[in-house]
């Protein structure tokens, strides 16, 4: 009878070990499948569209972006941008060109970049007075990095037609263009075109705040 209760313990105490180890295998199987499908959706998220962050203002009419905690750019030729966000237009545009090791993207629907503080005047293509210091951020990264060129392109969302949605968007494309050349940058080092509603960032371009981030313009570096 004590052998019984001994060879009962010992069976016991085998199986609660097997149970022990299944559910630690099971737990880490699980993780390593959560991991791999959170970074499935991540890549998803990077192919797909864009992550964008800010608030909707219903008075303009203008999508708000959250451009981070400001700081200081330094730029290589000793001047600096004051007064940016970590996750602005100018971060991006500055980080892209002072990285060595990156290359621009073959893959032309790429790389662009959102001007996240330009704004025009409502149903014209002249830029408000507020625009005017990104413009001149955009101006003095792009003399720091003397041998890059860079593509504007401008965007609306589906209210209208599309020949008038293409012909706004390339006229606000082309305003940036040449605020950038009166500001000092070489007409030579920057080409403009406006594709109207196609390359939407928000797919369902339904509600006011959707469409107010299909409204916008981007740059593109093709050539550092």
């Amino acid at each position: 009878m004590y052998r019984n209760k001994n060879l009962y313990r010992t069976l016991w105490g085998f199986l609660i070990a097997l149970l022990f180890i299944f559910n630690v295998t099971s737990c880490e199987c699980y993780r390593k499948k959560q991991e791999e499908l959170e970074k499935q959706q991540s890549m998803q998220v990077n192919e797909v569209g864009r992550v964008i962050e800010g608030t909707f203002d219903p008075v303009t009419g203008n999508f708000i972006y959250a451009t981070g905690d400001i700081f200081t750019i330094k730029l290589p030729n000793g001047k600096e941008i004051v007064e940016v966000g970590n996750h602005s237009t100018e971060a991006n545009l500055f980080n892209f060109l002072n990285d060595s090791n990156t290359n621009v993207n073959e893959d032309k629907r790429k790389g662009w970049i959102t001007l996240d503080r330009i704004y025009f005047d409502s149903g014209k293509s002249t830029v408000t007075t507020e625009s005017g210091k990104q413009i001149k951020n955009i101006s003095e990264i792009l003399k720091a990095f003397p041998n890059a060129k860079i593509k504007i392109g401008g965007y609306t969302d589906t209210t209208g037609t599309e020949e008038t949605n293409r012909k706004v968007s390339e006229e606000r494309a082309k305003t940036v263009q040449e605020e950038l050349i009166k500001s000092g940058i070489q007409a030579e080092r920057i080409t403009s075109e406006g594709y109207g509603s196609q390359h939407p960032v928000c797919e369902a371009n339904d509600a006011p705040e959707c469409k107010a981030k299909n409204r916008r313009v981007d740059i593109r570096v093709f050539e550092k």
